[in-house]
């Protein structure tokens, strides 16, 4: 089994590109405020022009960290309700299973695929990432209502 085939991991930014881009982000804040007390000690604002500059690059700094946590937040929602739906199908498929020794033998190869194809659909269709071809899945057995009709009653008749 390939890896990359199976599963899914988030590509994660590196340590290095992580570090530039904090770097690059820091350095333009210094630069918007040097310009910007600048430009305000050029109009002979000095007392208030610190007050100004300072206000100016709280916001900025304050607007980035809301933008950067408001995207973590709504990625975080996501995954949760990815988790939520997996975790619906697959239960009720599982329920499904748990009650099958409690069923007709003849229906319980059928419960069984079906439980079977509820939870590989929800893992093609509701987990992200690559979609799977139906050859990439163990071969399923094919049972059919018709099939399940058709086969002899097992145990006892009730005739005594």
């Amino acid at each position: 089994m390939n890896s990359s085939g199976m599963s899914r991991i988030p590509q994660v930014p590196s340590l290095l590109r992580r570090i530039s881009f904090s770097f690059l982000l820091g350095f333009g804040l210094f630069l918007l405020g040097a310009g910007l007390q600048g430009i305000l000690q050029q109009r002979s604002l000095t007392r208030i022009s610190i007050y100004v500059d300072d206000l100016v690059l709280g916001v900025l700094a304050g607007l980035m960290a809301f933008a950067y946590e408001h995207r973590r937040s709504r990625e975080l929602r996501q995954k949760l309700a990815v988790i939520s739906a997996m975790n619906h199908h697959v239960r009720n498929a599982l329920q499904t299973i748990s009650y099958v020794p409690y069923t007709e033998q003849a229906k319980q190869m059928l419960l069984i695929q079906q439980s079977v194809n509820r939870i590989q659909w929800a893992l093609q269709e509701i987990l992200p990432g690559e979609s799977y071809s139906a050859g990439s899945f163990p071969p399923t057995m094919a049972v059919s209502e018709k099939a399940i009709e058709t086969e002899p009653p097992t145990g006892t008749s009730g005739k005594g």
